[in-house]
């Protein structure tokens, strides 16, 4: 039964190829450069996704939350809650992706 190699072994055998191709100049930056790619494309998506919400309701969240206070239908609500959690979740991504920029560890 062949092995399978864990993610750590996969992104350093990628990076190591593209350092001894001169792509960059260290593992370090490379792993580096992924991190921030991956986070990147992350708030892509939910900015995205909450883009989507604005354009379906003609309306940013908190004017979104008034309007529904009280009378919010089932599929408001769902709306609503994942607009919410895109939210939170760009909000969480913007500080890993500050936090690798500034070369912080958590």
């Amino acid at each position: 039964m062949p092995r399978t190699a864990s993610p750590i072994q996969i992104l350093t055998t990628v990076a190591g190829t593209l350092v001894a191709k001169e792509k960059y100049a260290s593992l370090e930056e490379a792993l580096r450069e992924f991190a921030l790619a991956a986070v990147r494309s992350k708030t892509v998506y939910y900015r995205r996704r909450i883009q989507r919400l604005e354009h379906k309701y003609e309306m940013d969240f908190d004017a979104f939350t008034d309007h529904l206070k009280g009378r919010a239908t089932p599929a408001e609500e769902d709306d609503w809650l994942a607009w919410r959690s895109a939210r939170s979740m760009l909000g969480d991504w913007q500080r890993a992706y500050r936090d690798l920029r500034n070369g912080n560890s958590r």
